[in-house]
C-alpha cells in the first residue's frame, strides 16, 4: 500500500465518522445497556449457569442419544439459555446491539454503493441481500 496524502485524508475521515457514531444516541444506548448487563449480578449468575450447562452438554454431545442423560442435559442447557435470553438487561442489550449493527450496516452499504452500485456487501443480514444482485450468495 502506498501512503500518500489521500490515504491520510481517508484515515482522518474514518476517524470523524467513528467519532460521530460514538456520539450518536444509538451508540450511547448500546454502551449503557452493555455496561448495565455486565454489572448486573443476576445476569452474571445466568451467564455462569448457562456456561456450566453448556460445558456439561459439550462433554456428552459427541455421543448423541447414546450418552446417558443426553436429552436431559440438552434440555437443561436450553432452559439456562432461555433464562439468560429472557432477562430484561440482556434483551435490552441485544436490542441496542442490533440497532447499532443496523446503523453500521447502513453506513457500509452507503459507502459501497456511493463508489459503485455493483459492489456487493454481505454481512449475513437481510438488509444486504436486497442490495446485492446475487442475494448475498456470490463467492466469485
Amino acid at each position: 500500500m502506498i501512503y500518500n496524502k489521500e490515504f491520510f485524508e481517508i484515515v482522518d475521515q474514518i476517524e470523524r465518522v467513528t467519532q460521530t457514531i460514538k456520539s450518536s444516541e444509538t451508540f450511547k444506548a448500546y454502551a449503557t445497556n452493555r455496561q448495565n448487563m455486565y454489572q448486573d449480578e443476576t445476569v452474571q449468575a445466568l451467564i455462569d449457569s448457562f456456561a456450566t450447562e453448556k460445558r456439561a452438554f459439550e462433554h456428552i454431545e459427541a455421543y448423541g442419544e447414546f450418552a446417558p442423560g443426553f436429552k436431559e442435559c440438552r434440555r437443561s442447557m436450553r432452559q439456562a439459555k432461555r433464562r439468560l435470553d429472557m432477562n430484561d438487561c440482556v434483551s435490552d442489550y441485544r436490542l441496542a446491539e442490533t440497532n447499532l449493527q443496523s446503523l453500521l450496516d447502513e453506513i457500509t452499504v452507503s459507502i459501497a454503493t456511493s463508489i459503485s452500485p455493483s459492489i456487493k456487501v454481505d454481512a449475513g443480514s437481510p438488509f444486504f441481500h436486497s442490495k446485492s444482485s446475487c442475494g448475498g450468495n456470490c463467492h466469485a
